[in-house]
């Protein structure tokens, strides 16, 4: 939603909030690209949205958690990487930092990406070309 901003002399429009669904599909799209060159598969688990409670207690009974990053990358000799999207304002909640604090302990890199489309795609590539080899 946009808003005003400033006095009478010095009006100006906010630019429009970015969403994290506007991220997550840029950063698909970037990721879809750099599949190309980069040895490796990606997904998202679609954890967010407001569901019924019946659907809601059918999928956690089908194994569905609470604090899933956004993309899952699996890239050679079994290794995974979860990449979490945040917009500049986005906070992680409760699930998504107990999921970071386990991906530590288990070892598994664990990115929180945050900030405008540009951004975000800037630090996935960086992500990308520091554990994900090129394709032969």
């Amino acid at each position: 939603m946009r808003g005003i901003v400033g006095g009478e002399s010095g009006r100006h429009e906010e630019p429009p909030m970015t969403k994290e669904a506007d991220i997550q599909i840029a950063c698909n799209d970037y990721l879809n690209f750099l599949a190309k060159r980069y040895s490796f598969r990606h997904f998202h688990v679609p954890n967010e949205g407001k569901r019924s409670i019946y659907l809601h207690a059918k999928m956690k009974k089908m194994g569905l958690k609470s604090g899933c990053p956004d993309i899952i990358v699996e890239y050679p000799q079994g290794k995974l990487l979860y990449i979490e999207l945040k917009t500049p304002k986005g906070r992680l909640s409760p699930n998504q930092k107990l999921w970071a604090v386990q991906s530590k302990v288990l070892e598994t890199p664990h990115f929180v990406v945050q900030g405008e489309i540009e951004e975000c795609i800037e630090q996935v590539r960086r992500i990308v070309e520091k554990y994900i080899p090129l394709q032969c």
